[in-house]
């Protein structure tokens, strides 16, 4: 009997794990609509940068088939988005590494550690950044955000493909803040 509740009870960790750990979608925090989508990708290069795309249209974004709000391509370093601030540590089978907000972002806090995890054993990590509060000093009011990640590595650890949908909801209320 021990055995089989055990056996239950493992079943309904399983089962429950890959949702706890991979919580894709877009849930509106509370006062903070869904304004757009920012999908950032990247070959894994290091002789190009980064390419990013603002998708819309505002208050309604689709990421493939909505407005191209934004754009910049990948290119040579310097124009577009460095990736080359990342440094990944592999523990097992997940990878771990820092994500920094850009200058102008001011965030509680401003640097945050992410851990992808490798399901399946094919070399693509996935997971998210749970949302947070931050704020443009270009922008009234507060911003949340909540980064959905697909990051496939060689068996070098070398990145051979790199994307994630940060979906960003804002409060223009001119007194709204993460304080």
């Amino acid at each position: 009997m021990k055995k089989r509740a055990l056996f239950v009870l493992a079943c309904m960790l399983a089962l429950a794990a890959p949702s706890v750990m991979w919580a894709s979608g877009v849930d509106d925090p509370a006062g903070f609509p869904l304004y757009v989508i920012i999908e950032v990708t990247w070959d894994g290069d290091m002789g190009k940068d980064g390419s990013w795309t603002v998708w819309g249209p505002r208050w309604d974004p689709e990421v493939g088939t909505g407005t191209i709000l934004g754009h910049c391509p990948m290119g040579t370093p310097g124009t577009c988005l460095d990736m080359s601030y990342y440094e990944f540590v592999f523990r097992g089978k997940t990878v771990h590494f820092d994500e920094i907000y850009v200058p102008g972002v001011v965030a509680y806090p401003q640097i945050r550690h992410v851990v992808l995890q490798d399901i399946d054993g094919d070399g693509q990590y996935t997971g998210s950044l749970s949302a947070e509060c931050y704020e443009f000093t270009s922008r009234e009011g507060a911003f949340h955000d909540r980064i959905d990640y697909w990051i496939t590595f060689d068996a070098q650890g070398s990145v051979t493909g790199f994307r994630y949908l940060e979906y960003e909801h804002w409060n223009q209320d001119p007194l709204a803040s993460c304080d």
